[in-house]
């Protein structure tokens, strides 16, 4: 089946780095740059030529990507080169390449201070041009080291001096490093808008490199949503696309996101494979942060096989590797991971030291100030542009302003006709009164208001039947829509597969056909599990929902019990998505089976429960819950069964604001409500009072306002 990736082995996104000239150097070679070097060092004043100068940082440039420790002695050099010839602009580009190279090594605090003399210069000249692609810069060295609030306000500001100048490359790169920071903070949906906005400029820009980087990294949001299969799509792209370019460093990135894609698909024997090639080429390369991301990778992978030997071996290496980059995600991750596997191991007091770190680490990543900048700074962007828009669109506001008059005044003629045909329909409605109050006086009124007594009663009764059973489905609903999505994708795959089998055979590549076939095989089995869960899950809902015809059997009360407080948890998260409550159970295992009628019992559990999970969670005027998450006490509900003397005693307990005296004795009586109009009959408590009574139980309320509210069902245990 599907394993949804960890949110702890968050996958490790490509980021950009910007340099004034990268597109120039794009297909040129560090043997074909420095040939050109040679022919121009010919010259007798070669060492302040600026063409030279120029030439020689596209080769440092080239040098710091595929191999920096053989930068830093040219740089050196080059840096020396432009200060003597008093060229401030190639002194800038040297040394924001040698904070290149230094992130490439994983020294970010090192590169820091490179990034600042660049940018200092850089702000000296009368051209702005090298300031955005600098400050891009400081901002990934600001996200590598986990501050992510001064990481974003150096991508917006690099974004603002882009648009000014008109560099597209600076732009896209703040872009997809604003999009990677969204990421992290699980917003989801904003980050693939970015990477596909990024995705735009490259296409326009013809830039294949960049275009892998973001059909990359839209793969990888489509992974953490748990689109596998949508995820596997943009990476085959990207992947082909870099084994066309032959780039080490696309390769790498590619072969590493879809090691995560085919461990989500449980194609564990792929996903090793592609971890392996990553962490190859990395410890090749020196990519330092793409090694500590493939090698916890693997070892999450090994681990989720139960092999945790090779788990810990591969997850103490990468917590090395992060710990001499001084890197807080992979930290993170490792620490994680290294957490869980000492517990399957039975080392409980390392593994809690490794949780401790772990929490420590991830409280520090998902930093609250960080999430309300980025909110702050995406709307001073916004409006800027808005305001450079507005300058430049002036005829385009006008036709706007004159839309809107004309969409004015047709909202006021709609109004208009709306509210004649309501007087009509009230002239209608009162004539229509009229002649019912006629009809009525001609009948019997004490007979008939007996009869419209009795009437209202059965469909007061049957309209709270009505309401607990859709919340019973609601709860039913959540449970069976999981094997549901594993059989749709499997299903998907399955078809996907049926079409290489019948290329492979055009090939006469039977072996590839014995391999898919006994994948496919390994999907349908799949299939049928899931479906005989969902069959499962049906059939239990049946014997659930059966007349019982008021015929008393032997009941589990703890299980009756369990069954109710999660139906009513998960039908009122159905309902409402911003619902967050929490739910604990405490069953005596000795309880005795006694005889009940176990719809009407459970029909008492699920009100009480619902009840309680509305009390202690606060609500608006419509009666919809709101989010408690800054409060200090989390609603909770919990359900409790034991025997006492002759009686099992059950309790629904909530720490909700308890009840006032003042509506402690009414709550029992028929229609009295304290929810909201339309909310709720006023029958619940009522009813389930009826039917405990009709046990030979009792029903009674314990609430102190301000400490929470427990009811009590007593039934008494029958021979």
């Amino acid at each position: 089946m599907f394993r949804i990736v960890q949110a702890n082995l968050v996958p490790l996104l490509a980021l950009l780095l910007c340099v004034s000239f990268s597109a120039r150097v794009n297909g040129q070679s560090v043997q074909s740059l420095q040939g050109e070097l040679q022919q121009l060092a010919k010259s007798s004043n070669f060492a302040k030529d600026t063409v030279y100068l120029n030439k020689a940082n596209e080769l440092a440039f080239l040098l710091a990507e595929t191999n920096p420790d053989s930068a830093f002695s040219f740089l050196d050099t080059q840096i020396q080169l432009c200060r003597k010839a008093n060229y401030k602009k190639g002194e800038s580009e040297a040394l924001k390449i040698y904070g290149n190279a230094l992130q490439n090594k994983g020294d970010f605090s090192g590169s820091l201070g490179y990034y600042q003399d660049a940018l200092t210069i850089a702000e000296s000249l009368s051209e702005q041009k090298l300031v955005p692609g600098i400050l891009n810069n400081i901002g990934l060295v600001n996200y590598n080291l986990g501050n992510y609030a001064e990481a974003l306000s150096k991508f917006y500001e690099a974004i603002k001096g882009a648009e000014i100048i008109g560099n597209l490359y600076v732009k896209a790169a703040a872009i997809n490093n604003i999009a990677s920071i969204y990421f992290e903070q699980e917003k989801l949906e904003e980050a693939k808008t970015k990477y596909r906005e990024m995705l735009e400029i490259y296409s326009k820009l013809e830039n294949q490199g960049r275009m892998i980087l973001a059909y990359n990294n839209i793969g990888d949001v489509e992974l953490k949503q748990n689109r596998p299969l949508e995820a596997l799509e943009n990476l085959t792209i990207a992947h082909s696309s870099a084994l066309e370019l032959q780039s080490p460093e696309f390769i790498e990135m590619t072969a590493r996101t879809l090691a995560g894609i085919y461990g989500a698909l449980d194609s564990t024997e792929k996903s090793e494979r592609f971890y392996r090639q990553s962490i190859e080429i990395a410890r090749e390369k020196g990519y330092g942060v793409p090694y500590s991301h493939s090698l916890i990778g693997l070892a999450d992978l090994f681990f989720n096989q139960g092999k945790y030997q090779e788990a810990r071996a591969f997850a103490n290496e990468g917590l090395i590797q992060a710990q001499q980059m001084g890197q807080p995600m992979q930290l993170r991750n490792a620490n994680e991971l290294l957490s869980k596997i000492l517990e399957k191991e039975g080392n409980f007091e390392e593994a809690l030291d490794k949780y401790k770190l772990f929490k420590q680490f991830s409280d520090s990543i998902n930093n609250a100030q960080g999430k309300r900048l980025a909110t702050a700074l995406e709307s001073e962007y916004e409006f800027s542009k808005k305001t450079l828009e507005f300058e430049k669109s002036s005829i385009r506001q006008r036709w706007l302003i004159i839309s809107t008059g004309v969409g004015l005044i047709t909202f006021l003629v709609i109004l208009f006709l709306v509210f004649r045909n309501r007087n009509q329909l009230n002239k209608a409605y009162y004539s229509l009164k009229e002649k019912s109050r006629e009809i009525e006086q001609k009948n019997t009124v004490l007979e008939n208001t007996l009869t419209q007594l009795k009437s209202t009663q059965q469909l007061l009764i049957q309209s709270e039947k009505m309401a607990s059973l859709g919340e019973l489905t609601a709860g039913i609903a959540h449970e069976i829509q999981n094997p549901l999505n594993f059989v749709n994708n499997f299903s998907e795959l399955s078809m996907d597969m049926l079409d290489d089998i019948n290329q492979e055979i055009e090939k006469g590549d039977f072996e590839e056909v014995k391999f898919l076939t006994s994948e496919l095989k390994g999907n349908l089995s799949r299939i049928s599990n899931h479906g005989k869960r969902a069959g499962s899950i049906v059939k239990g809902m049946l014997e659930h929902s059966r007349k019982s015809e008021s015929k008393k059997e032997l009941t589990d009360l703890n299980q009756l019990a369990d069954e109710c407080l999660r139906l009513s948890f998960h039908g009122l998260r159905a309902k409402d998505k911003s619902f967050n409550a929490d739910f604990k159970s405490d069953l005596d295992p000795s309880l005795p089976q006694i005889a009940v009628v176990s719809q009407d019992i459970g029909r008492v559990l699920l009100n009480l429960i619902n009840n309680a999970f509305y009390a202690c969670t606060d609500h608006n005027q419509n009666g919809e819950s709101k989010d408690r998450e800054n409060f200090e006490i989390k609603p909770l509900v919990k359900i409790s069964t034991q025997k006492w003397q002759d009686q099992i005693i059950i309790t629904v307990k909530d720490n909700g604001p308890g009840i006032p005296e003042s509506i402690k004795d009414k709550i029992f009586q028929p229609f009295f409500t304290t929810k909201p109009s339309g909310k709720g009959t006023g029958l619940g408590l009522s009813l389930s009072y009826d039917i405990v009574k009709a046990h030979g139980g009792e029903l009674k309320v314990d609430s102190k306002e301000g400490s929470g509210t427990s009811f009590l069902i007593y039934l008494p245990i029958q021979s």
